[in-house]
């Protein structure tokens, strides 16, 4: 079966396959179970490119001792509501759930909880943690610097990475509010996509290693993904950059160690995660009701031409979980070739036995 072909797997298998294999690269079994549900949440709310795509780069980087679980964890400082933590190389999603559940106990406390992480690495989608504030009934702000892959506006060379961030907050009625942005005009992990599976991209999304646009997702990779809406984009990268690497004591995004590139050093990410308990000076009864009254309004707006729906951030995303969670989640056959041969590497034949029938079936043409 060739590269771009997509089939249809279980939720549950991926978890189950991505657990294991980082139970089988010395994880404890909560944090593999950790790192596998912040992956495949990404797969099952749309955002493949901060999937499952990723368990071989996260794998590589622990077997080689660059990163690992949440075992080395500390406390470097902390004030009131505030507080500094290191992952101790931690992968990204192992420290991030800690670091997001000590603003939210935080928050319990004082009202308010910001929690900087530094020592950490690549983390999956932002709005993981910050939905994980919102299902708590509090909002949740997070952050997180990048390894340099974004030229700032007017600029023809990296220097940026594509910074995101997330802000949740809690509604009834409906799903969660979360959005969940890059600072680039699109995430890096879709041209990543894209060049594994031989596919272009469309012009406006990067330039190649001599400043120039391009389509071709291998020249983007070599040169640089550009801001979204220009200054604004840059402006907010460079703020996040700032905010992350120094609260935390990180490197900033020009310093930090690329995850696909540099395997002689650990990354040392800075990560920003805020909790706010608002029924200390709101009514909680009234004011959820408010924040689904805004959302019903939203929904009852006339739509514009070509658009079935007005929606928010957090719905499409909370309704495609939901339908992938009956019907399969599709993956690309290059990325579960991708992870069946890494499994041959390193010894887990067994799991590269499950992999290989799931490459056999039937292209769902998407």
């Amino acid at each position: 079966m060739s590269s771009g072909q997509e089939v249809l797997v279980a939720a549950s298998t991926l978890l189950e396959l991505t657990e294991d294999c980082f139970r089988r690269l010395g994880l404890s079994a909560d944090d593999a179970s950790t790192v596998a549900d912040v992956l495949i949440d990404a797969n099952l709310r749309g955002i493949s490119s901060h999937g499952f795509q990723r368990v071989p780069t996260y794998a590589q980087r622990v077997r080689l001792g660059l990163a690992g679980g949440s075992d080395q964890m500390s406390v470097v400082a902390s004030f009131g509501s505030l507080c500094q933590l290191n992952a101790g190389r931690g992968l990204g999603p192992t420290a991030a759930v800690k670091a997001m559940d000590k603003a939210v106990s935080l928050a319990g406390e004082f009202g308010v909880g910001l929690v900087a992480l530094g020592g950490s690495t690549h983390f999956g989608p932002a709005g993981y943690y910050a939905r994980r504030a919102a299902s708590r009934g509090l909002i949740g702000m997070v952050m997180t610097n990048a390894p340099k892959t974004m030229a700032p506006y007017g600029a023809s060379e990296r220097f940026l990475g594509t910074d995101p961030l997330a802000i949740a907050i809690p509604l009834v009625r409906h799903d969660h509010f979360v959005l969940d942005i890059a600072t680039s005009v699109v995430a890096r992990g879709k041209i990543i996509q894209a060049a594994q599976v031989g596919e272009p991209i469309p012009l406006g999304l990067a330039i190649d290693s001599q400043g120039r646009p391009t389509t071709d997702a291998e020249a983007a990779l070599s040169g640089s993904v550009l801001p979204f809406a220009g200054p604004k984009g840059s402006g907010l990268a460079l703020a996040i950059g700032m905010l992350s690497s120094v609260l935390a004591n990180a490197d900033f995004d020009d310093e930090l160690a690329s995850m696909y590139e540099d395997f002689d050093r650990p990354q040392n990410v800075g990560q920003l995660f805020l909790a706010i308990d608002p029924w200390r000076i709101c009514d909680r009864d009234a004011s959820l009701e408010r924040c689904d009254a805004v959302i019903d309004r939203l929904g009852g707006l006339a739509r514009a031409e070509g658009y079935e729906t007005v929606q928010y951030p957090g719905e499409p995303e909370a309704a495609l979980a939901d339908e992938r969670r009956l019907k399969g989640v599709p993956i690309n056959t290059a990325e579960l070739a991708a992870f069946a041969d890494m499994c041959v590497e390193y010894g887990f034949d067994d799991l590269a036995a499950v992999v290989r029938p799931l490459i056999e079936q039937e292209d769902i043409g998407l």
